[in-house]
């Protein structure tokens, strides 16, 4: 064993290097498949997308809801976004990453009561919060409840939190998306409303107030920075559950509607109190300033659509209660209230006394006035008149229709009738006296006491008469152009006075043709908010006839306060000043006072001045054609516009102490001061009448009169009037 081991030895220590390797072999056969290993660990998720590219598309937000569905306690609402309002709009991404601008989403769920007739009554939200101990019907938006079904088709789903509390399949389900979507600064939004039954059966819809009502006075209907633009979105969440937690008032809608718009005349406000309303971050929104610009008692108003007749037809003590905010229903009313006439019902619903046209107080006999009366009514028209030379009295014929039949005036006289003279019609600017050989403005008693002139008889049972005026009035020597004839007349002296909208006819002094004065409003306008625009105890009838008295050359200089020692600014009364201001209103940097009726005198040496700086106009200002008729807004303004006047009052007159006599006599009150304001600058300074507006207007604005203002605020100019009143 010991030499074979030795022997293996000595041959290894002797073995050469190893050679290269030889050619592979051929492959083997396959062995045995061995058994399967255990599973391996789930891997991380991929941090790739889907491959979607992002695409174009417009600024704008359009949300439809397209399905809303209510079962097993929650309530799911679907939806698409897209960016054109209406239909052919382009998908938006929610989110904002395929498409520009993230799109901000809330809703709003509520259930419609109704009432034992089957018809319909208040609405009940489902999504609510408390602040300040206070529930208030909310809205809800949580991010997780929101699920994307097609982001491409701009589909998607959102799970309500809210509980549906006292749900019933039974009554008609309502919901309101809103959608916000801010691009390059400018934010945007819209609101789609949907409503269903879940059991099938026939919905029933609220409509106590009526969109386009409201939209006579508010253009288009926005509220809470334009999320809302509709009452049947409003009712939703404005329902009796909903209350200000620092003021204890119910936003109610049927209770804060009337309330707001009722406002200064308000009893507990006449009193001495306030209507106000906390709102966002603490904002004071105060209404006891509102004034309606119409009788409060024309109901319908605003009320209209399929229960517009509620107000008369179903009474309650909430609403009736909310204009009649001084009447309570207890036995023993607090301070400043009063109790309810006819007692404290227990169970008797309001109708019983209060019906529509029945009971005790019928409620519609209770809300209506002597200008409601439209049973008699009054029609002057003035025929084309010849041309008047300069320096002779004008004559025109006329033709009166009352109650849609001719009248004969001299077997029965109106209860007013007057003609007004003015000129020259490129801006009326003289105004009216009872007339002098020179005044080119003047107005005349027709018919009735004091009457002057000639009154004739043309055709008197076809209603057709002449007037001439007196020789005391006549178109100055001097005149040019054309002029203007104006007719105010009612069948009553007294209130209901039945005025006639007045009629006004262009007479050519030199002129081949006549030429009317420039015709920029529209009165149907003016009586969509004020319904029908009468001024003057009610005798003066129709907007575009206020010019005739309200014209450049007129300062308020005989209605303003006069007392002793004092020196005073008679602010114009010129149309296009005047309704500039009073609409501006609240938004006025500085006062705007104008004297009325009756003057001042020694035992009243303030006069009557009503303080326009309250004025709360219910949409926006820059809105000009509100008023306007289409393209007479803009600027230049024509040629043969004239300068708007305002004075400076002065009393020399000392005032001396313990006379109680603090009235300004004559000949101490004087104008010592006259200033005109060029025609652009005088409207365009009626609104924005901050005196730095004032200084750049005087700067742009020649000796001659010549105004520069078309240069930056002309059509295509930089700030072009209409561009910028559109923003």
């Amino acid at each position: 064993m010991r030499r074979l081991l030795v022997s293996a030895l000595v041959l290894a220590g002797c073995e050469g290097p190893a050679g290269p390797p030889g050619p592979a072999g051929p492959t083997g056969p396959d062995g045995q498949q061995g058994p399967e290993g255990p599973e391996g660990a789930v891997g991380q998720p991929g941090t790739g997308d889907d491959g979607t590219s992002p695409w174009f598309t417009d600024d704008g937000v359009d949300i439809e809801v397209t399905d809303l569905s209510l079962a097993n306690g929650s309530a799911i609402v679907s939806f698409t976004l897209d960016d054109k309002l209406g239909a052919g709009g382009a998908a938006l991404d929610r989110e904002g990453r395929l498409t520009q601008g993230a799109v901000s989403l809330s809703f709003v769920l509520g259930q419609l009561a109704v009432d034992g007739a089957g018809e319909p009554g208040p609405y009940t939200a489902y999504t609510t919060r408390v602040v300040g101990g206070a529930t208030q019907a909310t809205t809800e938006s949580v991010a997780a409840n929101v699920v994307t079904v097609a982001v491409t088709q701009g589909t998607y789903r959102y799970t309500f939190a809210a509980p549906l509390t006292a749900f019933d399949a039974a009554r008609t389900q309502t919901v309101i998306a809103i959608a916000s979507r801010t691009v390059d600064g400018v934010t945007r939004m819209d609101r789609s409303v949907r409503s269903v039954r879940p059991d099938g059966g026939t919905m029933v819809t609220r409509q106590v107030a009526d969109d386009a009502r409201c939209d006579t006075c508010h253009g288009t209907l926005a509220a809470h920075g334009g999320r809302y633009d509709a009452v049947d979105q409003c009712v939703v969440c404005h329902t009796q559950q909903t209350s200000d937690p620092d003021t204890g008032n119910t936003v109610d809608l049927r209770v804060m509607a009337h309330k707001i718009h009722r406002g200064a005349a308000l009893p507990t406000v006449v009193a001495g109190g306030t209507y106000q309303i906390i709102g966002f971050g603490g904002a004071v929104h105060d209404y006891s300033t509102v004034t309606f610009p119409q009788s409060i008692e024309r109901c319908d108003a605003c009320h209209g659509g399929a229960q517009g007749d509620f107000w008369q037809r179903k009474p309650t003590v909430d609403a009736c209660t909310s204009c009649h905010d001084d009447v309570v229903f207890v036995d023993a009313p607090p301070p400043g209230k009063t109790r309810h006439a006819y007692g404290v019902p227990e169970n008797a619903p309001c109708g019983v006394c209060h019906g529509a046209t029945t009971g005790v107080s019928p409620v519609d006999a209770s809300h209506r006035d002597s200008t409601f009366d439209t049973s008699q009514s009054l029609v002057v028209t003035i025929d084309p008149m010849a041309t008047v030379p300069p320096g002779t009295s004008p004559s025109f014929t006329f033709r009166v229709t009352a109650n849609g039949q001719p009248r004969n005036i001299l077997t029965t006289p109106l209860g007013q009738l007057r003609a007004t003279l003015a000129g020259p019609n490129g801006d009326f600017t003289t105004y009216w006296t009872v007339g002098t050989s020179t005044n080119p403005f003047a107005q005349t008693t027709i018919q009735g006491s004091g009457a002057t002139g000639t009154l004739a008889a043309v055709d008197a049972a076809a209603g057709v008469f002449s007037y001439t005026f007196p020789a005391t009035i006549t178109v100055p020597a001097g005149a040019t152009g054309s002029y203007t004839v104006g007719i105010e007349a009612s069948l009553n002296s007294a209130t209901p006075r039945y005025a006639t909208v007045s009629p006004m006819r262009a007479f050519a002094v030199t002129d081949t043709v006549a030429q009317p004065r420039r015709s920029i409003i529209d009165p149907a306008k003016c009586d969509g908010c004020h319904y029908d625009l009468t001024f003057h105890g009610g005798g003066r009838r129709g907007a575009e006839y206020c010019v005739m008295c309200h014209n450049p050359e007129n300062a308020n200089n005989e209605r303003i306060s006069r007392f002793e020692g004092s020196t005073v600014l008679a602010e114009s009364v010129d149309f296009r000043v005047m309704i500039h201001k009073i609409h501006a209103g609240e938004e006025l940097s500085q006062p705007y006072l104008l004297g009325g009726f009756p003057l001042p005198s020694v035992t009243n040496p303030a006069g009557t001045i009503y303080d326009f700086g309250e004025v709360r106009y219910p949409r926006s200002r820059a809105e000009c054609t509100a008023c306007h008729q289409p393209g007479t807004y803009g600027l230049p303004a024509a040629q043969g516009r004239a300068p708007s006047i305002l004075q400076e009052l002065t009393c020399t007159e000392p005032a001396t102490p313990g006379d109680p006599d603090l009235y300004c006599q004559s000949p101490y009150w004087n104008v010592t001061q006259t200033y005109r304001v060029a025609p652009e600058s005088s409207v365009c300074t009626s609104c924005h009448d901050q005196p730095y507006v004032a200084v750049h207007a005087m700067l742009n604005t020649l000796a001659n009169g010549s105004e520069a203002c078309a240069t930056c605020h002309g059509p295509g100019k930089t700030h072009d009037v209409a561009v910028v009143h559109a923003r």
